[in-house]
Order: structure tokens, then C-alpha cells, then sequence
């Protein structure tokens, strides 16, 4: 950010602040189908994104995520949202909360396309919904009880200390210290009894009949992901301690979910069959964008050489005498009455 230009945190850029500006632009559909405005009402330092590697990348508090945030990742957060909530059977969370016993106001971290937030907001139309993320991937059109923020949520948290429930679903990469960032900075911002619920994915593939082997392409591939994300400071591999870390800040009546998501199909069960194709296709689609902005700047791999090795890697992932799958963590934890 230029010395020039105004501070941007907590910059709102929902659905007022469009209709508000004086440099609306003419509306054009985005990669869903939905109108959206072309507006220069945010600064450049937010709305604009950097190219790389043939991909856009987040500018505000750019290097700090290194995965793309364009359309076709956009898509793919989507697909991956609708297999989730598959999953979950339907439930957009396991936070007791219903529609005879709503929350108030609710904040969704790392919200990317928005569209947990925006399901959320219609669910419960009498709950306050905010949603935070580095990249204005957003619509504008929106429930009106549903608002959209650009912030960094691994600085400082300028909010009431008032929120029923705070929500994260697959932050992989998104901060150095999930304990300290999130966990502990959620507890003081809920009210007592207030709930905090984590939903993240293992990366490393597991298999529970002896068909994945150690030098299983995919699995060293997760590995190296793992390694270069540690190396530059950002925690990939937390879902196991979710629960724990949930504990330690004072937390309770900490429950852990661990659903299996196959990757394939391989699975007997018609259902998880379906599941398994749909994840394995959406791993596939996003292999690029998992890996070549950590191999590259922090493994310092160049282009060609991350590209050749992710054809064995894809070629794995579509092996079908290997029955793999990953974890997926759902985590609920209530601050103290």
C-alpha cells in the first residue's frame, strides 16, 4: 500500500457501499451468472489483483495467501462447498443453533466466494452476518442481513465483543498461528456462551486398506506441500489440533467430528461413490493452484518443473486400484456462560 492511499482495514465492500458510490459502473455478469458491479469504488490496492503464474492473485496484504483467488478458483471453492455440505448431510454447521433458537450476529472468517455466509444470512434472515476475506470475490447482491468486509483476520479484530457465533471452514494457509489468530481472539469476541466451529480438511491422503503406498505420488505430494507451506510460515496441517487448541484457550464442551471424504470411486456406497468423484475432480482442478505458488517462491522450483511433476501426481489421484480418502474436522467449541 502506497503512503498516498487511506487505510483500508475493515473496508466495506458489500452491498451499501456499491449503491453508495458515485463511480458505479455498468453491471456485468460474473463466472456464476450473477450481476455484479464493475466498480472503481475500492481502492486499487484491493480491488486490482496481480498476475502469476498465469493465475490472479489477492493484492491487499498480497504474498500473505498464496493460492489464486480468479474466477476458475473461485468455481472450484464453490464445488468444493457444495461436496462439503453434501457431506454434512445439508447442515451448514453442528453449532446448536436452529431455527427456534437463531444467533444474532455471526461472523464468517476467510468467507472466500461467500457463499456459506450468503446461505447462511437466508437460513436464519433475523441473524447479523458478516463475512471477512483478503480477495472482494463476493457478489454485491446479497441477503440484507449479510455484509462483506476486506480484512486480514490474522491482525487485530476491530469488532464488538458481541458475537453469538464465529465460523471458519478450510483456512489451509491462512495463518501462522490459528490459536492465537483465531481461537483466542474468537473467545474474546463472543459473547458467554457464544460458539466457535472449525471445519478443515487433512491434506495428507490416508487409506485403510494397505493399497496406498509410501511413495504413493499424491502422498509425497502432500507432504511437499506441507513442507513448503511450514517453511513460509503458514500452518496447513491443524485440523488434529483443532480440539486441543480449542481446550487450551478455554473453550468448552469441545466436540470433534471427523468425516471421511473418499477421493475417487472406489466406495461401495452409491452416495460416497458420487462424493468421491465429485472430490476427486475438484482436488484435480485445483492441484495447480495448491502448489505452484508455494513450490515456486518458497521451494524455488521452477514452473516447468512443478508442471511435470504434477502430471504423476494427477495420475495418481485418478488411480483407481488406490483407495484413498481425507479427513475432514468439524470442530465445536462454547465459550464459558
Amino acid at each position: 500500500m502506497s503512503p498516498q492511499q487511506p487505510p483500508l482495514d475493515g473496508y466495506e465492500f458489500g452491498f451499501e457501499t456499491y449503491l453508495d458510490s458515485n463511480t458505479l459502473r455498468q453491471m456485468q455478469p460474473d463466472h456464476h451468472g450473477r450481476d455484479i458491479y464493475d466498480s472503481q469504488s475500492l481502492s486499487d490496492s484491493i480491488a486490482m489483483s496481480y498476475k502469476e503464474f498465469g493465475r490472479t492473485y489477492h493484492s491487499y496484504r498480497a504474498g500473505s495467501y498464496h493460492y489464486p483467488n480468479d474466477p476458475t478458483e473461485a468455481e472450484r471453492l464453490d464445488e468444493q462447498y457444495e461436496i462439503l455440505k453434501e457431506m454434512m448431510d445439508g447442515r451448514l454447521h453442528f453449532a446448536p443453533f436452529s431455527r427456534e433458537h437463531p444467533p444474532s450476529k455471526v461472523l464468517d472468517l476467510a468467507t472466500g466466494t461467500g457463499i456459506w455466509a450468503i446461505e447462511f444470512g437466508d437460513e436464519y434472515p433475523e441473524a447479523e452476518v458478516i463475512g471477512t476475506d483478503l480477495s472482494p470475490i463476493q457478489p454485491a447482491f446479497v441477503p440484507p442481513n449479510v455484509r462483506f468486509f476486506i480484512e486480514d483476520s490474522a491482525e487485530d479484530w476491530d469488532y464488538p465483543r458481541d458475537f453469538d457465533f464465529i465460523h471458519t471452514r478450510i483456512t489451509l494457509g491462512c495463518w501462522s498461528d490459528m490459536q492465537r489468530q483465531i481461537m483466542q481472539r474468537s473467545f474474546e469476541h463472543l459473547r458467554p456462551g457464544g460458539w466457535l466451529e472449525c471445519q478443515e480438511v487433512m491434506v495428507e491422503p490416508h487409506c485403510d486398506d494397505g493399497t496406498m503406498l509410501s511413495d504413493f505420488p499424491l502422498l509425497r505430494w502432500s507432504h511437499e506441500l506441507m513442507q513448503a507451506s511450514e517453511m513460509a510460515g503458514r500452518q496447513i496441517r491443524m485440523e488434529h489440533n483443532i480440539k486441543k487448541w480449542m481446550e487450551a484457550v478455554g473453550f468448552v464442551n469441545v466436540r470433534e467430528v471427523i468425516i471421511k471424504i473418499p477421493i475417487g470411486g472406489w466406495s461401495k456406497d452409491r452416495r460416497l461413490r458420487q462424493i468421491g468423484l465429485l472430490w476427486q475432480w475438484n482436488l484435480m482442478s485445483g492441484m495447480s493452484a495448491f502448489t505452484l505458488g508455494l513450490f515456486s517462491r518458497v521451494l524455488g522450483r521452477t514452473i516447468e518443473n512443478i508442471q511435470v511433476s504434477l502430471v504423476e501426481t494427477r495420475q495418481s489421484l485418478f488411480d483407481p486400484e488406490v483407495h484413498t480418502y481425507q479427513k475432514f474436522y468439524i470442530v465445536t467449541g462454547q465459550r464459558p456462560k
